[in-house]
């Protein structure tokens, strides 16, 4: 983050000190071509470098430490899941969900616009599906996915992924939302590789 901080403040301020040192000040300023060229360069390199800043700070993770890390990872999820958007949210046991995490879940679940992928089923997620979630799941108490991810308009183009690991002490969530990301396709396989072996199994019972 300080390296792209300092590489766009770098490229501006060369931009600025090309443009005054180029002729003196007073002839770039009685000059109207001259002026209005160099205001405009100007105002694209701020902007770019706005732009790149803020993009790498967007891109950043949120790291969650501390005696209240659950709850901020319960409100960063709950904001996250509000979206009209289709999910697809990949949990061990859905344990996080409480409060207006709960309720947004069926809200979602009422609109078809929730998908659970769950090493198997629980109270909760019968829950939901009951209220018109879909659930596919893919093994048992013995094996579960080591990282949590939900997945906002699989097989879209516009398709993004927030990844959650955790540690001992501290809960990172990544939210990745560049279609050159191999991250997003690697998730939308991932659902679509436990989607085909439930429905499978689905169809052999």
């Amino acid at each position: 983050m300080l390296r792209t901080i300092l590489t766009q403040m770098a490229a501006f301020l060369a931009v600025v000190a090309s443009v005054l040192l180029a002729n003196d000040l007073k002839t770039v300023v009685d000059t109207p071509w001259k002026l209005v060229l160099g205001v405009s360069v100007l105002l694209v390199a701020a902007v770019a470098a706005a732009w790149e800043i803020i993009g790498t700070a967007r891109s950043r993770p949120s790291r969650y430490r501390g005696d209240r890390r659950g709850e901020k990872i319960l409100k960063h999820m709950t904001k996250m899941l509000r979206t009209q958007e289709h999910c697809v949210i990949s949990s061990n046991d859905l344990s996080w969900v409480k409060g207006d995490a709960r309720d947004v879940l069926l809200d979602k679940a009422s609109k078809k616009t929730l998908t659970l992928v769950m090493p198997c089923a629980n109270e909760l997620s019968s829950i939901l599906t009951a209220a018109g979630a879909v659930a596919y799941y893919y093994g048992d108490h013995d094996f579960k996915f080591a990282s949590r991810f939900t997945l906002v308009n699989h097989g879209r183009s516009d398709a993004w992924v927030a990844i959650g690991h955790g540690t001992r002490n501290e809960h990172t969530i990544r939210t990745i939302d560049s279609k050159d990301d191999p991250a997003v396709h690697l998730a939308d396989d991932l659902f679509r590789l436990v989607r085909r072996r439930a429905m499978a199994e689905a169809r052999s019972e």
